[in-house]
Parts: C-alpha cells; sequence; structure tokens
C-alpha cells in the first residue's frame, strides 16, 4: 500500500509519500511565491502548478508505484468561476477581509445573525465564502449565473475532472446546514444561489479517478483513486488521532486554532466558537484566530527587514522582563474569535522607552497565545476540559514558544511526532479507503514529548492575560 498525498495550503504546496509496510515516509515542501499567495489572496494557477511541481519532485526520488492519492486542502477559500470554467477573481482565503462592510450590515441584525449560526454552525463574519459571495454579488452583475468554486474543488476537478466538495470543506463555507450536511435551501435563497452554481457534496472518503492529464503533468499512471480534498482543520484532528473526548488539538501555523471533537452540533446562544463536521458524524468545536505564524514573518520581514533571524531571537528570549513588556493584539488580519471583528487591528499596547525588538518579539509570541486562550475560555465553558493538548505546526520549532504555550494554558502539551498533521490525516482516510483502518476514530498517533507547565510562569502569565484582555476590551 502506496500512498501519495498532495497539499495545497495557504503558504506552500506539500506532498508526502508513504510506503506501506515499513511505514516510512518522504515528504517535500515549496513555498508559493509571493506572486502567488499573499496570505489573503491566492492565484489558483500557480498554487496548483506549485503543487504539482511538488508531488513530481517527490515522486522522482522513487520507483515505487503509488496505489491510491490522498489530498488536503484548506478551509473557507472562495473564488468565482464563469461559463467556461475560468477563474472570475483571485482566490479569496480565510485572510481576506474584503466583505467586511456587507458583513457588518448583516452581523448588526440579531435575527438574522443567530438564525445564521444556528443553521450553519458559523458565524457572520468576512472570512466565510458565503458573505464573500453576497459581498461580491453586490459588486459584480456577471455572478449571476457564475459557479462557486475553492482551492480543494479546483484541486480535485484538476486531478479527476468531477466537480465536487467533501462535506467537512463545505462545512467550513456558510452553506452548507450543519445539522443535515446538506446545502440549506433557506441560505442559498439569501444568498440568490442556485443548488447548480454549488459543488456536489461527497463524503470524506470519496474517490475519483486520476485524468490522463493530471497523470501526465505528475509522471503517474492515469486511473489511480484520488481521495477527494479534506479541509486541514478536520484533517489535522483526524492525523493526531484526537476523534475521541479529552483531546483538544491546537494548531500554530500560518493562522491558529483549537479544536474538540462532539457528537452532534454544539452552537451556543453567543457564536465565540464555530462548529464543523470531520466525518462518520462527528462534529467539530473550536475556535479558529487569524494570527500565527503570519504575525511571526510580519515582524522579521516588515519590521526587522530581515536583519536578524529566528536563531538570534529565540536566543535573546529567556532574557527578556517579562513583567514590563508591552503587549501585542495580534489582529493583522481582522478578528476571526471571539469577537469576529473584521475590521479589528493589530497594535502593540504599553511601549516604553525601555522596549526593543526582542520584548516585540516576545510579546507578539504571547498575544498570539493569549488570543488563542481568550478563545479557550469561552470553549471551556461548552465542553469537558481537555485532559491534555496536541500541538502541531511551525510553532514547535520554537521550544520557548512551545513552553510559554503549556504555561499559558496550564495543560500538558503532548508535541506531534509527525510535523505535517493534516497530510497525517489525509494519509488515515486513505489508510481507511485501502481497508487498513475501519474508522478514522481508530487511527492513533504518538507523541515526541510532553511539556508540562511552569508553576511559577503559570502565575506571571495569568497577570499578563489579565493586561491584554484589559487592551482587548478598551479597543473594541
Amino acid at each position: 500500500m502506496n500512498i501519495l498525498i498532495m497539499e495545497a495550503s495557504t503558504s506552500s504546496a506539500k506532498a508526502m509519500l508513504y510506503r506501506g509496510g515499513i511505514g516510512t515516509y518522504d515528504a517535500h515542501q515549496i513555498k508559493y511565491p509571493a506572486s502567488v499567495s499573499d496570505v489573503a489572496t491566492q492565484d489558483i494557477h500557480g498554487v496548483m502548478e506549485t503543487v504539482y511541481a511538488c508531488a513530481r519532485e517527490l515522486i522522482s526520488r522513487t520507483t515505487t508505484d503509488i496505489d491510491i492519492i490522498a489530498t488536503a486542502s484548506v478551509w473557507h477559500s472562495y473564488f468565482p468561476i464563469d461559463g467556461n470554467g475560468s477563474p472570475i477573481t483571485r482566490v479569496k482565503t480565510w485572510a481576506d477581509t474584503g466583505a467586511a462592510p456587507t458583513v457588518e450590515t448583516y452581523r448588526s441584525e440579531g435575527p438574522i445573525r443567530e438564525r445564521f449560526y444556528q443553521t450553519t454552525g458559523c458565524n457572520i463574519h468576512s472570512k466565510y465564502p458565503c458573505w464573500k459571495w453576497v459581498h461580491d454579488r453586490r459588486k459584480m452583475d456577471l455572478l449571476d449565473h457564475a459557479r462557486i468554486s475553492s482551492v480543494p474543488e479546483y484541486f480535485f476537478e484538476s486531478l479527476t475532472g468531477e466537480r465536487a466538495v467533501s462535506r467537512n470543506t463545505a462545512s467550513g463555507t456558510g452553506f452548507l446546514n450543519i445539522h443535515t450536511l446538506e446545502w440549506d435551501p433557506d441560505v442559498l435563497d439569501f444568498c440568490g444561489l442556485s443548488i447548480d452554481q454549488l459543488s456536489t457534496l461527497r463524503e470524506y472518503d470519496y474517490c475519483g479517478r486520476l485524468t490522463k492529464t493530471a497523470a501526465d503533468k505528475l509522471g503517474l499512471a492515469a486511473g489511480i483513486p484520488v481521495i477527494i480534498p479534506g479541509a486541514d482543520g478536520a484533517l489535522n484532528q483526524i492525523g493526531e488521532g484526537a476523534l475521541n473526548n479529552g483531546v483538544m488539538t491546537m494548531s500554530v501555523g500560518t493562522s491558529s486554532a483549537i479544536r474538540l471533537t462532539a457528537p452532534g452540533p454544539v452552537l451556543p446562544l453567543e457564536p465565540a466558537t464555530w462548529c464543523y463536521y470531520v466525518g462518520e458524524g462527528i462534529r467539530l468545536v473550536g475556535a479558529a484566530i487569524a494570527a500565527g505564524g503570519n504575525c511571526v514573518d510580519w515582524f522579521m520581514h516588515r519590521v526587522l527587514r530581515d536583519t536578524l533571524d529566528f536563531g538570534d531571537l529565540e536566543k535573546a528570549l529567556p532574557q527578556i522582563q517579562k513583567d514590563t513588556a508591552p503587549v501585542f493584539l495580534p489582529f493583522l488580519h481582522g478578528e476571526q474569535s471571539p469577537g469576529w471583528d473584521d475590521t479589528r487591528q493589530g497594535m502593540y499596547c504599553g511601549l516604553t522607552a525601555d522596549s526593543d525588538i526582542f520584548s516585540m518579539y516576545y510579546a507578539l509570541l504571547e498575544g498570539v497565545l493569549f488570543n488563542l486562550y481568550h478563545c479557550y475560555t469561552y470553549l471551556s465553558e461548552l465542553m469537558e476540559e481537555p485532559k491534555e493538548i496536541r500541538l502541531s505546526g511551525g510553532i514547535v520549532n520554537s521550544a520557548y514558544w512551545t513552553q510559554m504555550a503549556a504555561d499559558i494554558f496550564g495543560i500538558p502539551i503532548g508535541v506531534s511526532s509527525v510535523e505535517h498533521g493534516s497530510m497525517m490525516g489525509a494519509l488515515a482516510v486513505a489508510k481507511k479507503v485501502m481497508g487498513g483502518i475501519k474508522t478514522i476514530t481508530g487511527h492513533t498517533n504518538e507523541v515526541s514529548r510532553v511539556i508540562h507547565p511552569n508553576k511559577e510562569n503559570r502565575e506571571l502569565y495569568k497577570k499578563r492575560y489579565a493586561r491584554y484582555r484589559q487592551y482587548y476590551d478598551r479597543t473594541r
């Protein structure tokens, strides 16, 4: 059983080759050029070219025949396509807040907000394709007969020729009823959409077949089964072996999220959290923020102008005077959970003459985690407190940042034994399709190490978090 995994993520193309029997795998990654992805928007053709190139490079390293292809991509991407199948705009990702003026019009109307949230599990916010469509339709008459696509949908169509979307990807659009797991007719009517403008819904383990055109691009044989792309957040939960109660996943990559599973929809009256779908009836309850590695990249490139590297900054962190450091509100791309304010801006608060670039960098790392912890205070009211947290993403490359996470949350954190959680989730789906496991809940994953909270630091971060909340509330 030899499995090729291909992923189109927000900032890079990824590929992994798994060899059954011996259980080893090889991985490759190519960062998108700036012209292809600026985080908020993407050129879909450039994304696909990079994904194919990444997989082709990996395939060239082996003589192994590929039995099945598993795919992964992102939640909340959107772009309209004309009758000829050509994109009308660039891809708009979760980070695009261009629909904020339209969104604010509807979000201020309580009954509409409540109805949409309780139906779809998605709040009224510009990150969701539903509201990007509503905004674009106001601006462009040519959208009347356009169909809606996304990176995972275009990805699958490019590989198989089929126009389809997995239900877990669809649950992050704002068009899907989180209870029935079908396109909601009332939502479509509100948005001025007919069902044929949307892709066919499929389950997470649905397979198409690799077309000759796509096979030639990859250097493979046509007809290989291709599993429909799953959403990265849902696949991360699968890949971490966290579909059973008591395990919370936390991913801090380009953006960040925390997630817990539930046997059915969990929808509080106040929509600080969201509710999406994984598969096999399992819902995902959690919160996502628009901050993470993108804030680090901003600081490195825009503030420091690439004059220092991560190693220099990491070495300086232990000497920082934490109690006098500034506070960073990490809303460079607006706010998602818990406040859902598309127009909120990032800022440093409490800067003094003693503040320097190292204390500012420390505050940035802290601010990203405080934003996540703020979300956690709402999630913990809905769900049982997790026994452990499984951590993944670029954060695991920083020993300081991972320890900070354990100290702020006050819960043991298991660092994943694999780097690419979403691709490992896609691998688990492929194993299920091939009969290697009976259900996706049967997939397990070991942790490479466990980080325990430092009690002394925990008390300091409680004080720092209270200060963060003061600045957060004052600038609301």
